[in-house]
């Protein structure tokens, strides 16, 4: 079944891989003193930043179906939403700027500041998709099995307890 769950979670490893990658492998050729490498860098900021969009616009549209499931924790949801935000404010904003030092190549500051940038949205999108990857998705699914198994041992256990 197509929904928006089910494109928030096929659409966001793009924007998660991409500018962790890219900002590691940019760092790394300004540090080995390797224009191409940096420039690759740029080149996925800004195809994360683009990635980001439809991640964080289908995120935005399940959030509140997620939220209201009985076996996803109160205060989870938003707790990603409010990361996620931030994230996809940075990244974008790093893509536009990755996007303008691509047209000025010979500016070796502003593709370093870009890269910078590029570190911390990745750090940003990393600690956003930790926070993501703890809501169970599927209705009834896993998440709904792991929850059920959780209760039928806490139950059991007091069951004995009271023996």
């Amino acid at each position: 079944e197509v929904n928006w769950e089910y494109l928030h979670l096929v659409t966001h490893p793009f924007a998660i891989v991409l500018p962790i990658v890219g900002a590691a492998v940019g760092l790394v050729g300004w540090i080995a003193g390797r224009d191409e490498l940096e420039r690759y860098g740029l080149l996925s900021l800004m195809i994360a930043a683009v990635a980001a969009i439809p991640s964080y616009i289908t995120g935005i549209s399940t959030a509140d179906d997620v939220a209201a499931r009985t076996f996803v924790e109160p205060g989870l949801v938003q707790d990603h939403r409010t990361w996620a935000t931030w994230a996809a404010i940075t990244l974008v904003t790093c893509g536009i700027f990755a996007g303008f030092s691509m047209a000025q190549p010979k500016d070796q500051r502003l593709r370093r500041f870009v890269l910078i940038v590029g570190a911390l949205a990745a750090g940003l999108v990393g600690y956003s998709a930790f926070r993501g990857g703890k809501i169970l998705h599927g209705e009834g699914g896993a998440g709904a099995a792991a929850v059920t198994v959780e209760a039928v041992a806490i139950q059991t256990f007091d069951e004995v307890e009271a023996r």
